[in-house]
């Protein structure tokens, strides 16, 4: 029986983000505005496109803070993929569950070393999950991300016996 389970997880917005957004906004309002200003005193109406050109750069990168994770479990592999401003779509990882090395709960002070680490959760640290696995290309690599039931009854159900008994036997000592 297939193993396909879907998730898509939302970044949370940080006061850094708002900052950003706050910035961007002022600048290109500020640039836009000087750009006329030279239009409108100097008939130099070159300067019309261009403030139009810097309206239309500053909305589009307030989209860029739009950032969401997919996460695709197709029988032994999991895709995590980062979808920027809904109109930009990036392969983050495939791991393959088969090479997992330890899967728990994440916490700040989790030291679980790896080679790589990929972010890929909504920035929450109390519903984070990290997966440890062996890449090809990265070497032994850290996953966190957000998983819901469905994504993490597929994870256990594809993950070796040997990881298993070992997440058994740490929540049977807790």
């Amino acid at each position: 029986m297939d193993n396909i389970a879907e998730q898509l997880v939302e970044k949370r917005r940080t006061g850094a983000d708002l900052l950003k957004k706050i910035l961007i906004t002022v600048g290109a309002l500020v640039i836009a505005s000087f750009l006329m200003f030279i239009a409108i005193v100097m008939a130099f109406y070159v300067c019309v496109i261009l403030a139009v050109g810097v309206l239309a750069g500053g909305v589009w990168l307030l989209g860029s803070f739009n950032i969401e994770y997919e996460y695709i479990v197709t029988n032994n592999e999991m895709d995590i993929d980062k979808i920027i401003g809904r109109r930009k779509r990036k392969r983050m990882i495939t791991v393959d569950f088969h090479r997992a090395e330890d899967f728990g709960r994440y916490t700040p002070d989790n030291s679980v070393k790896a080679d790589a680490t990929v972010h890929a959760y909504t920035g929450v640290d109390k519903d984070a999950y990290y997966l440890v696995v062996t890449h090809n290309d990265y070497g032994r690599v850290k996953v966190i991300f957000n998983p819901n039931e469905r994504i993490r009854e597929s994870i256990m159900h594809e993950i070796p016996n040997t990881l298993k008994l070992k997440l058994r036997t740490t929540s049977n000592n807790n």
